[in-house]
């Protein structure tokens, strides 16, 4: 209750700013013709200081969205983070289970201590001198042997740390949140200057970046499970050591990890663009289809985390995306083909 109490002044406010600055623009945009008559200097002048004020007050209403977007990450920070460190947390757990077996099945030799672990309770069963004795000699092996079990964690290394990382969380889940009103912005400030034409690639092309970009951060989150056991697993050639993980450093590699995937699973819009631009066919994809390979292998190797599963998960679903964008290609080039038809004289 006390966080929506917070945000709603915030949110009535940036509502009523974009429908009161919007709503004659939107208007003057349907309206506008697409053949105006000559215009003197004055007249192109005024064109001009229109435009420049058009893009300001976009500007303007992008920077409340990304205030906006950041406040609500900010607030809701502790549901985001534990989201995205279930990979961590679930890999630690695993470490520490399997330290502490490792442990119990390999007592200390050259002292013939023991370390015994106690047997927990059944329902119904009372608390018996035996169990006590128990668990006395657990408490006095551990502290007897301080550093025998390592117990791999979180750390911060400095006192900013905890700040850093709720701020950094913040900007970044807040621009991830008003990323489409972002492009709603771009998208009717350019939009006017393009003929009917250049803007049919556009209905398509926008939807399919949105979903291939949420479809690439999904696998990237889904590749962090995996990424996450492969690299603890090095931990074993270093039995006196430990893994105290940095959580802004791991928040960023999360990030990053979800841009590259993000922006790698653009692929099929690169393509489509270059086939409306007449720069791509789709024979000449079938024909070099061996700069697929190429690219899934530069995908993989440029995968922020370097590990051999990350690699993979990301060279694969390239090299699908590859040849998957041929038929899209084929499609692109069957509507152009339509299209001479019908405008074709009879």
């Amino acid at each position: 209750m006390t966080k929506a109490c917070i945000l709603a002044p915030f949110v009535i406010f940036c509502v009523y700013y974009l429908y009161h600055s919007s709503h004659r623009r939107l208007d003057r945009l349907f309206t506008r013709k697409r053949d105006p008559p000559e215009m003197n200097e004055n007249d192109k002048r005024m064109e001009l200081t229109e435009h420049l004020s058009e893009l300001r007050t976009r500007l303007m209403r992008c920077m409340l969205y990304l205030i906006a977007g950041s406040i609500l990450g900010y607030v809701y920070f502790g549901v985001i983070f534990d989201f995205l460190e279930k990979p961590l947390t679930k890999e630690l757990n695993h470490l520490n289970q399997v330290r502490a077996e490792r442990i119990v099945k390999n007592p200390n030799k050259s002292t013939n201590d023991t370390f015994i672990l106690p047997t927990p309770l059944k329902p119904g069963e009372s608390v018996t001198v035996d169990k006590v004795n128990e668990l006395i000699s657990t408490l006095d092996w551990l502290h007897k042997h301080p550093g025998s079990v390592n117990q791999a964690g979180q750390v911060f290394n400095s006192i900013t740390g905890p700040f850093l990382v709720k701020l950094k969380l913040g900007i970044i889940v807040g621009f991830i949140l008003v990323t489409p009103l972002l492009v709603w912005e771009a998208a009717m400030f350019v939009t006017p200057a393009l003929t009917p034409t250049e803007k049919k690639p556009l209905r398509f092309l926008i939807p399919l970046s949105v979903s291939l970009l949420v479809f690439g951060i999904i696998i990237a989150y889904i590749t962090l499970f995996f990424a996450r056991g492969w690299f603890t697993s090095f931990l074993d050639d270093f039995s006196q050591t430990t893994l105290l993980q940095n959580p802004e450093e791991y928040v960023m590699f999360v990030f990053a990890m979800m841009a590259s995937f993000g922006i790698a699973f653009q692929l099929p819009v690169v393509l489509m663009g270059g086939a409306y631009l007449n720069l791509i066919t789709a024979k000449g994809l079938i024909k070099n289809w061996r700069w697929g390979i190429v690219i899934a292998a530069l995908g993989a190797l440029f995968v922020p985390s370097n590990d051999i599963p990350s690699m993979v998960l990301i060279a694969v679903p390239l090299l699908i995306l590859y040849f998957g964008s041929i038929v899209l290609v084929k499609m692109v080039e069957m509507g152009r083909e339509r299209e001479k038809r019908k405008s074709a004289p009879k």
